[in-house]
């Protein structure tokens, strides 16, 4: 009876911890992983400097990813809505990015508007 006690612990100790690490939540799902070809680093928390350099221009296919070098939490999110990074806490970078899509794309911080840039993506 303890060797069937034991194993069905030991299972159930599996599934739940499969099931952690298939749930843990993503800063952005269409994030390819790994590391960026551009990273944009977030300079202030209020305007239009605040992403540093604006417009930011990559190619398309290439993946950018934004770095909080602030105090406070912010975030990267096209004005289309075509990605959104999610908080960036500072000190922290945020998930790449593939920019699939030619264009410019203005985008702005969801928690300070007032913070804008462009990112412009060449074909």
């Amino acid at each position: 009876m303890k060797l069937i006690q034991g194993a069905l612990l030991a299972i159930l100790i599996l599934v739940l911890g499969l099931t952690a690490l298939s749930c843990k939540k993503k800063s952005n799902p269409v994030a390819p992983g790994g590391g960026a070809n551009v990273t944009i680093d977030i300079v202030a928390d209020m305007g239009s400097g605040a992403f540093g350099a604006s417009p930011v221009t990559v190619n398309k296919g290439q993946t950018v990813a934004w770095r909080n070098t602030r105090g406070i939490t912010h975030t990267a999110t096209a004005d289309g809505g075509a990605w959104d990074t999610g908080g960036i806490a500072n000190g922290s970078t945020s998930a790449a990015i593939q920019m699939n899509t030619a264009g410019s794309f203005p985008y702005h911080c969801a928690i300070h508007p007032s913070m804008t840039a462009t990112l412009v993506v060449n074909p």
